[in-house]
């Protein structure tokens, strides 16, 4: 089984993915990691030098690839593609993991050292609203469910989703 994780930027999907790979006894993958590792760049620099429509290009080509079972963490922007919005329904269980501007906002300012590079650092609130805006519908069209998870801990956060799936180990 595929378990997707969607949601904003500092939602929580890699540190729930890799929690919940733990919890239910499935290999995590990350969609940032891969595109990292293929291009042997960082995200910030994929966008800088060779801009978001190719990063978009080889988002989509890291999802096809995925073959076997496992969690996997989806770029915050893997939405935007109708291909890849299909590919997120057909292919798996799709979990959209949902969080306050506020709380977002947080996790950006307490992670400065991880450089996004959507976001205007002298205006991140305006700038979250703005993304949050264009895919907010996307995250929805493609999740089978929603979880919350401001204020919840990892293992809140990993029993709901198992919960939802009725998955019985662990």
């Amino acid at each position: 089984m595929k378990i997707f994780l969607i949601g904003m930027m500092a939602s929580g999907k890699s540190s729930v993915g890799k929690e919940l790979s733990k919890y239910i006894e499935l290999p995590y993958l990350d969609t940032d990691e891969m595109i990292i590792q293929s291009e042997k760049k960082s995200i910030k620099n994929i966008f800088k030098k060779k801009g978001e429509k190719y990063f978009r290009h080889i988002e989509s080509e890291s999802l096809k690839k995925i073959k076997n079972d496992g969690i996997i963490s989806c770029g915050g922007g893997i939405v935007l593609t109708e291909e890849n919005r299909k590919y997120l329904i057909n292919n798996g269980h799709t979990f959209y993991l949902k969080s306050s501007i506020s709380t977002l906002e947080k996790r950006i300012v307490n992670n400065i050292d991880i450089k996004r590079p959507l976001i205007d650092y002298g205006s991140i609130k305006k700038s979250l609203k703005a993304i949050y805006k264009k895919r907010e519908a996307f995250y929805l069209e493609c999740a089978e469910d929603t979880i919350i998870t401001d204020n919840k801990s990892l293992i809140e956060i990993c029993k709901n989703i198992k919960n939802k799936l009725k998955i019985e180990k662990v």
